[in-house]
This record gives structure tokens, C-alpha cells and sequence, in this order.
């Protein structure tokens, strides 16, 4: 009854008499690096311009999960980031690239997306590639691609815009803006700054604190055209967090046990110690060049990401003191993560427009890691620190075409080579401190005897260093036929690759001994029908698409109970090393529709229904009869048939009804507006968990805006959550029988906008 009074709300019900004036605005997308209409790209995207985002007051990157069907990114505190699209993603941090991309202004953010998800001020357009990205984009991802681009300068004179958000209960404010300067007639300048702190709703119990997040921004971006067939643009941004925290909030399991009973609409974490970025800075950097010579169009990126993280965990989030995470990452000090492009397009026959070029990253991060690790059943604690540097590179050569075989029929044609190194290390020291104790909040007690070294290699070294090379190549691409039914409809249909290479794996086993092993790259080959049109004379659109997609060595975590043949126990894993499953299929279909009923009334609705399992392989599993596969420990759990077992975290069923009515003219030139929008999100289920441990239930959110607007200035205030529903979108198991670490959707919150542009 709950759902049903929450679409309820949405129905707006209108007196007005039909009239029919007004037709859709033209929706333009650049995902196949050129500009075109959203009906004529033969490829599922969805888009949006700053004018929504400031419309819906989307404030980080996680806001767009309730706009989107089949998306669902998560920010928590700059550091547990990930997307998926279609019910693949990436959900934990590793080395190798994500399987859907993240570019901010043309750079891939490699794993480093929080630079894009959690800064979003002056943002020109969002554009959400769905299926794999094979060909015109810096890495091959197998699932798909999130690009942004922030505004850019122009030569209009001076102009700019300020929004300002104040949000009661949690409480916090947003403040961003921009400004445009035409310095000359070949030159203009876009300065743009952004404050934003917030609180998040979630009480630390044990700490009796309310966890906040902020960050603090700025950018500028020189454009110089000294003639018409020649462009040169350089941004710089600079982002840092301030005042954010890393908690997460927890569900308890066994209440005989836990200290806590809580549930998910508790909105609780029970750290005992500090959860918190000390310090992250950002820096990145961009070149665009673009030169028109005779009929050839030659385009040059270069950027550069060179970003610090300094943070404390506490990493078992319980109100016990047992493991303490401190993390000091270095992403492209020096300036030595890179990447550049060379692209040359041009058009022969009249009926050939083709683009090759070349593509050339290089990444490398530093981290180091201390922790701290109470083993009371051992007498003490143990010191533990990891040095983690990694060397990664990328080479790529590619060509995309389309060739207009007819007037209304073209083929498309990509293909990519692609080259990946990876050079990783990790050097273990680690004394034990006998007669130590951890206390809460993080100091530990004098030792009677302090052993060194005791963290032992395969091959006995003081300290332990071991090392791993990703060494691998692949060619990626796409076929796609496009067909121009009639004016108003456009058929297309696709075939891709994609691809996600392997990277190393750092595993600790039963006996308390480090391994470095890998896991070897996936590869997807995806398949799309698609539909776009115009109905009513340009005053409804629609899309639609069915897709299948065949993963071979799907890279899956082992993050569930698993049965640890060095042990002899059932074991709950935590940051777990990834595995490679045999195959796993992704099927679906996907539809939006968006209708004006009325000039001033427009509805839309979307849905996408995503099935991934494993049709092929073993997983680890909880049944001690199966054998291991090898020895330990290079596969030191028991294994189980995977064949028709789930395979993603994520939802099947995503669905999304959005309403708008307008009112004109009601006041000071101003038109009022009430908009709402209901989102769905499916039951999930976690991947290999057969307790059930990890299911969640399905559960939507409301929104709700309304305010006024015109051209110059727009007031609004907005409730999102407006039914404060406590819905769960990913469980993940602590390494307890006491307690779930959770990500749940965000709490009701109320709040203001107003901007003003000039």
C-alpha cells in the first residue's frame, strides 16, 4: 500500500483543456564524438543538460541513480565509488580500469572517479553510455561509460551564474557558480568555484557525532581561437575534501550478539574510532587542440590527474576496538599520470566519414598502508604496513567509420587495438606487540615485548616484498547498422566487444601468509536492437532496446561466506580478491518514454529490466564435501557449480515516472512549476550468497519540487525522499555473525535552490 500512495502522489490531476503549441526540445548527444540528434545515435544514451541538473538540484554524482534506469552509482566519502549500468559495474576499489568508464571533460579518472563523482559544479552535460564502449573512448569498457563536461568559455561577452542550496534536516548548503569573460576576440575566459558541506543523515552512536562531507572547488578554462579553423582550450580544476567522513551504516544480524540492534532506517554506524578523510586533494588538467586543415579535422587531448588522499578507517565498523586502516595514497605525483590522444577525421566519396588515431596513458599511484589489528586470542596487536606502488600503461590505435550505404541505411564500423602493462608491488613489514591491547579510538597499550618482522614471504624475507606483472593485449570495436525508417523513426542494430583487462591480487590466507596473485582480463561480446522515434507530431519520444551480452573470465570479488581449506571453518570475506567465473550472461530490455500530454504538462516514464548469471565455472561457495581447485594457496577455498547463479549485486527491475505542470506567467514574469518524480529500485540479491545474508528488498523513493523560474532567475524548494523510505541498495558482509555494512539511499531531506544567471 506504501508503493501504491507513493505513485499516487505523483498523479497531478489538471483542469486546463488540451493544447498543443508546443513540441519536444531537441535532444543533442557528442557519443560518437560528434554532434548529433538523440534519435539519430545508434546507440542507447541518456542525457542531460545543466538546466535539468539544476532542476532536479543534483548536488554529486550519486543523485543521478533516481533519474536514470539501469544506472546506479555510489559515493561514499571518497572512497567506497563505483557505476553500473545494466546490472555490471565495479563496486570496489582495484587497479585495473572499471568496467563502465568515468571521463570528466575527456579524461578517464581511471580509479581515481571520485574526482568526477563528487565534484559536480558547472557541469555543462551528463551523457550515460549504456553497452560496451569498444572504440572512440580512452579505455574499453565492457559496460559502458559516464561522461561529463563542465561549461565552457565562449565569446558572448561577460555573463554567468551563481545557485545557492540550503538543506534543513540533514542540514548543509551548496554554493557554486560561474563566470564568463571575452578578454579579447580570440580569447575568453570561465572561472567557476564551488562550496558544498553537508550532513548525510547518519548517526554515529558510539562516537555521538552526526557524519558530515564537503568539498571546496575551483576551475578555470582559457579558450584562444585565433581563426576560424583553429581552437585551443585549457581547463584546470582543483577540488579538496573538507570535513568528510567515511562511516557506514550497518544492519545487526544476531542481536544475542551485537551491542546494537539496529536496522537499515536507523541510519546508525557504531565506529569506535575515527572514519575520515584527513586530506584529499585534486588536481587535473586538459588540452584540447582543434585544427581544421583542407577537409581534415585533427583533434588533440592531453591531460594529466595528479590527486593525494590521506584517511583513517576504522576498518571492522563495529564499537569494538579491532582494526584500524590508515591510507596514504599519491595518484600522478610528478605529473606522471597522463594521457594523451591524436585523432584525424576527414570524409571521402560523400558517403565515407572515417577518423583514425592513437591513444597513450600512463597512471602510477603510491600507497601506503598502516593497521592495526587486534588479536586478543594471540595476546596483542599487530602493526602492519604496506607499501603499494603501481605502474600501469595503456596503447591504443583505432578507426571508426560510417559509410552511407544508402540514404537512409549506414554501417558503422570501429575497431581498437589495445595494449595494457601493469607493474605492481607490495612490501609487508609487521611486528607483533606482545601484551598490547587497541582501545577505542585508536591508541594501543605499551607492549611487554614487541617480535618484528612476523608477517613471514612464500620465500623468507625481511621485509617481504612481492611483485606482479599484467602483461596483455585486445581488439575491441563495433558493427552497428543504422536505418532510417521514416522521418520520425530509426532503427538500429549492434554488435560489440568490449573489454576490462586483469590486474594483480593481494590475498591473505588462512595461515596468516601473503600472496600476490592475478586475475586475468574479461571480454564481452554485447548485442542491441534498438528503436527511437517522434510521435504526435514531435510532441512524445520514445527509445527502446533489447540487449544480450556473453562475458568469458567474468571478474567477480569473493565477498560472501566462503569455506577456507587452510582453516577448516566457514569464513565471512571481506575485502576480498577477485576471482575469474568461466562465463556469465547479461540480458535485458529497456524502454523510456517521454510525452508533452499538454503544453503545460509533460510526463515520463522509463524502465530497464537487467538479468546477469553465471552460465559457466565455479565460484567459491560454503560447502566443505566440494573439493578446492588447486592447492592452497593459490585457490584456497571450496568450490561449487556457478551454472544459474546470480551474478550481480545490482537490481533487475529499475523503473522510474517523472510529471511536470507549469503555470505561466503567475508572477514577476515568472512561471510556477510542480514537478514530481518516483523511482524504483528492484530485490537484490549478493553474488554467490546462498544464506540469503545479502538480499535486499525492493523499495522506491519520491521526489518532490516546485517553484518559480524565467529566463534570468528560478527560486525552488525541493523534498527528496519525500516518504523518507529506507531502501537498501547493497549489503555487504562485515567480518562478523553480529552485523551487514550497508549503502542506503539517501534519508528525506528539505531544502531551497535559487539561481540566477546574468
Amino acid at each position: 500500500m506504501k508503493r501504491l500512495s507513493q505513485m499516487s502522489a505523483l498523479v497531478l490531476v489538471m483542469g486546463a483543456a488540451p493544447a498543443y503549441s508546443q513540441v519536444l526540445e531537441e535532444v543533442v548527444v557528442t557519443a560518437q564524438k560528434k554532434t548529433e540528434s538523440l534519435i539519430e545515435a545508434p546507440l542507447a544514451v541518456t542525457v542531460f543538460d545543466a538546466k535539468q541538473l539544476q532542476e532536479f538540484s543534483v548536488f554529486q554524482a550519486d543523485e543521478l541513480n533516481r533519474l536514470t534506469t539501469g544506472l546506479e552509482v555510489r559515493y561514499e566519502g571518497d572512497t567506497n565509488v563505483g557505476v553500473g549500468l545494466r546490472g555490471v559495474g565495479t563496486f570496489q576499489q582495484q587497479s585495473n580500469p572499471s568496467r563502465v568508464g568515468t571521463y570528466l571533460d575527456d579524461y578517464w579518472t581511471a580509479s581515481q572517479a571520485a574526482v568526477a563523482l563528487s565534484s559536480m559544479f558547472d557541469i555543462a552535460s551528463v551523457q550515460i553510455l549504456k553497452g560496451p564502449q569498444g572504440t572512440l573512448y580512452g579505455q574499453p569498457s565492457p559496460g559502458g561509460a559516464l561522461i561529463l563536461n563542465t561549461e565552457d568559455p565562449n565569446f558572448d561577452g561577460f555573463s554567468g551564474n551563481v545557485q545557492a542550496s540550503y538543506q534543513a534536516d540533514p542540514q548543509g548548503y551548496n554554493v557554486q557558480g560561474g563566470l564568463n569573460f571575452t578578454l579579447t576576440d580570440t580569447l575568453a575566459l570561465r572561472v567557476a568555484g564551488l562550496s558544498d558541506d553537508r550532513e548525510t543523515g547518519v548517526d554515529v552512536v558510539v562516537r555521538d557525532k552526526d557524519e558530515e562531507r564537503g568539498r571546496d572547488g575551483g576551475r578555470a578554462k582559457l579558450l584562444w581561437q585565433p581563426t576560424e579553423n583553429f581552437s585551443a582550450k585549457a581547463g584546470f580544476t582543483y577540488t579538496e575534501s573538507k570535513n568528510s567522513d567515511t562511516y557506514r551504516v550497518v544492519e545487526t544480524l544476531d542481536s544475542s550478539i551485537a551491542n546494537y540492534d539496529v536496522d537499515a532506517g536507523d541510519l546508525k554506524a557504531i565506529a569506535d574510532a575515527p572514519s575520515k578523510i584527513q586530506k584529499k586533494e585534486d588536481y587535473l588538467g586538459t588540452l584540447h587542440l582543434d585544427w581544421m586543415v583542407n577537409d581534415l579535422d585533427i583533434s588533440f587531448f592531453a591531460g594529466y590527474l595528479d590527486t593525494h588522499t590521506k584517511s583513517e578507517t576504522d576498518q571492522d565498523n563495529t564499537d569494538l576496538p579491532e582494526t584500524n586502516l590508515f591510507l596514504d595514497t599519491d595518484f600522478g605525483d610528478d605529473l606522471k599520470s597522463y594521457q594523451t590522444e591524436l585523432r584525424v577525421s576527414g570524409n571521402a566519396f560523400d558517403r565515407w566519414d572515417w577518423s583514425v588515431g592513437g591513444y597513450y596513458s600512463e597512471a602510477k599511484s603510491q600507497t601506503d598502508v598502516g593497521t592495526d589489528v587486534n588479536r586478543q586470542a594471540d595476546g596483542g596487536v599487530f602493526l602492519l604496513t604496506f607499501d603499494i606502488p603501481i605502474d600501469s600503461k595503456t596503447w591504443a590505435v583505432f578507426t571508426h567509420n560510417t559509410f552511407d550505404l544508402t540514404d537512409d541505411l549506414n554501417l558503422i564500423v570501429g575497431l581498437r587495438y589495445n595494449k595494457f602493462d601493469q607493474d605492481s608491488s607490495n612490501t609487508i613489514a609487521g611486528d607483533f606487540w606482545l601484551g598490547s591491547e587497541l582501545l577505542p579510538g585508536g591508541d594501543i597499550t605499551d607492549p611487554g615485548a614487541v617480535f618484528q618482522d612476523v608477517f613471514p614471504c612464500p620465500i623468507p624475507a625481511s621485509p617481504c616484498t612481492l611483485t606482479d606483472t599484467i602483461d596483455e593485449d585486445e581488439v575491441t570495436g563495433t558493427v552497428k547498422l543504422q536505418y532510417d525508417l521514416n522521418e520520425s523513426v530509426n532503427l538500429y542494430a549492434s554488435i560489440d566487444r568490449g573489454y576490462r583487462p586483469g590486474a594483480a591480487n593481494f590475498d591473505i590466507d588462512g595461515s596468516f601468509s601473503p600472496e600476490f596473485n592475478s586475475y586475468a582480463g574479461e571480454t564481452v561480446d554485447s548485442f542491441e536492437l534498438g528503436v527511437k522515434g517522434d510521435l504526435m507530431d514531435g510532441r512524445a519520444r520514445y527509445t527502446a532496446a533489447v540487449f544480450y551480452g556473453r562475458y568469458d573470465d567474468y571478474q567477480v570479488p569473493v565477498n560472501f561466506e566462503a569455506y577456507n581449506t587452510v582453516t577448516s571453518d566457514v569464513q565471512v570475506i571481506t575485502n576480498a580478491p577477485f576471482v575469474n567465473v568461466d562465463e556469465a550472461e547479461q540480458k535485458g530490455v529497456e524502454a523510456d518514454f517521454r510525452m508533452l500530454v499538454t503544453d503545460a504538462w509533460m510526463v515520463y516514464a522509463a524502465f530497464t529490466y537487467a538479468e546477469v548469471e553465471f552460465t559457466d565455472g565455479t565460484v567459491p561457495c560454503t560447502d566443505p564435501s566440494q573439493p578446492p581447485v588447486g592447492p592452497p594457496p593459490a585457490n584456497r577455498y571450496n568450490t561449487c557449480d556457478a551454472n544459474g547463479e546470480n551474478a550481480t549485486a545490482m537490481p533487475k527491475w529499475t523503473g522510474m515516472l517523472q510529471t511536470e505542470y507549469t503555470w505561466d506567467q503567475v508572477v514577476m514574469d515568472s512561471d510556477y512549476y510542480v514537478s514530481a518524480l518516483w523511482s524504483y529500485k528492484g530485490d537484490t540479491k549478493g553474488v554467490g550468497d546462498v544464506a540469503g545474508r545479502l538480499d535486499g528488498d525492493s523499495f522506491s523513493v519520491v521526489d518532490v519540487f516546485t517553484g518559480l523560474r524565467n529566463d534570468v532567475w528560478s527560486a525552488q524548494l525541493y523534498v527528496k525522499n519525500a516518504f523518507d523510505d529506507d531502501g537498501v541498495l547493497n549489503r555487504r558482509p562485515l567480518n562478523t555473525l553480529a552485523y551487514n555494512e550497508l549503502t542506503v539511499t539517501p534519508p528525506r531531506s528539505v531544502g531551497i535552490t535559487g539561481t540566477y544567471r546574468f
